[in-house]
């Protein structure tokens, strides 16, 4: 979340004020977010989850 934030030049009062997510708990690893509080920031920022989780590989490859 915090690499996708600061991608848009935005800082974490800019995002509470717009979305009204606590960004600073999960960027801090205090508050896992619910799928409904990744749907509102991908939403937010015009991608999908699919999008949002392609990054991770889970389960890892095996080589």
């Amino acid at each position: 979340m915090r690499e996708i934030r600061e991608q848009h030049g935005h800082t974490q009062e800019f995002l509470i004020e717009n979305t009204h997510l606590h960004i600073s708990h999960y960027e801090n690893q205090q508050k896992f977010p619910s799928l409904e509080t990744l749907s509102l920031f991908c939403r937010y920022y015009n991608i999908s989850l699919d999008e949002f989780f392609a990054p991770m590989e889970y389960p890892p490859k095996k080589e």
